[in-house]
């Protein structure tokens, strides 16, 4: 199926759509609930004021991204960032939090 230069809705259920290619596609106010995205690669795009809940982000690899303003709550954190284990960061965070306190 394709589709070019529309403007419709779509209501997508119980459909296999793997292997599929979206480019310059507006998925604004878009809702995504039970979605397999595994292997995705997904490219320049704006995630902004999106919520993103009981997702299973292991193995994925986040590069040449903008994280202001970002929260995470309730997450199991394990892993690098820029090379660093997460572990190590609240580690170190913790230990300069007790140190200004004294």
């Amino acid at each position: 199926m394709e589709m070019h230069a529309t403007h419709d809705v779509l209501d997508v259920r119980d459909a296999s759509v793997a292997n599929s290619k979206f480019d310059d596609v507006n998925l604004s106010n878009t809702r995504f609930h039970n979605v397999n995205l595994s292997a995705a690669v997904i490219e320049k795009v704006n995630l902004s004021n999106s919520k993103i809940e009981d997702v299973n982000l292991s193995n994925v690899l986040f590069r040449n991204v903008n994280m202001s303003n970002v929260k995470i709550e309730s997450a199991l954190l394990a892993g690098m960032i820029n090379g660093v284990s997460v572990k190590d960061l609240f580690a170190a965070y913790e230990s300069a939090n007790r140190a200004g306190e004294e």
